[in-house]
């Protein structure tokens, strides 16, 4: 009886033998494969000529901007909030994506609205901003992929939107803030939420718009949940006249 019992364990016994060499060298195979901690795993492959061209490309760049920033330097200006504008908390109540009132954001829209008076002849024009958000008490630095500059004249829906950063004729990283400057001629609108890798939804020309004979309304500010503040929004332009009333 003895000797029947073991006859019918011995291939029970085999099978879980099989078992824990198969188990055994698939645990060897991932510890083996498998790589250390902390090991890199950036592979890189490059020539000196790739670096130089990148180079040459950064620097070609970097000059276009400098000659943009000069051109609209040699500009006349027209400051279109003296001391700045620090965002309504009431705009942002009243205009917050999917939560809009109709009525109370383009109230508070009039509110930081200026006029313009125009004569015809502008030839180019370029829309400068400097801005800074802050959020919790924190010190002032630049914007988020979570904040915004919006910006229009006359129209929203035709000539307004949300500037496209990654857009900018010239632009510049401060620590309390960023500069930016825009093309009149072609300015990019993007849409929320804003990705400043996006194309840009439509870049009218604006500087058609301001030589229409008439007065122009005008405004810009920081979209933000946060603090937003706008230091300096001025349109530097060549030829006609712009004036606030």
């Amino acid at each position: 009886m003895a000797e029947k019992q073991f006859q019918l364990k011995e291939p029970w016994i085999t099978v879980l033998a099989i078992a824990s060499v198969i188990i055994a060298v698939l645990i060897m195979i991932y510890v083996l494969d498998r790589k250390p901690i902390g090991e890199p795993v950036i592979q890189l492959s490059f020539s000196k000529e790739d670096i130089e061209k990148i180079k040459e490309k950064e620097t070609i760049a970097e000059e276009q901007q400098n000659k943009v920033l000069k051109l609209y330097q040699s500009f006349k200006k027209i400051d279109i909030y003296t001391g700045g504008l620090i965002t309504p908390v009431s705009l942002i109540q009243a205009c917050e994506d999917k939560k809009r009132v109709v009525e109370r954001c383009n109230a508070e829209i009039a509110k930081i609205s200026k006029v313009l008076s125009a004569e015809a002849g502008i030839t180019d024009a370029y829309l400068y901003v400097k801005a800074s958000v802050s959020r919790g008490g924190a010190s002032l630095s630049n914007l988020t992929e979570n904040d915004s500059i919006y910006f229009y004249i006359d129209d929203a829906k035709q000539f307004g939107g949300h500037l496209l950063r990654s857009r900018a004729e010239w632009s510049r990283v401060n620590t309390d803030g960023i500069e930016l400057l825009f093309n009149l001629n072609s300015i990019p609108f993007t849409h929320l939420p804003y990705n400043d890798l996006a194309k840009p939804d439509r870049t009218p020309n604006l500087v058609g718009v301001l030589n229409q004979p008439d007065k122009h309304y005008v405004a810009g500010f920081v979209s933000t949940l946060g603090y937003g503040k706008i230091f300096e929004l001025k349109i530097g332009y060549n030829g006609g006249r712009l004036e606030l009333k």
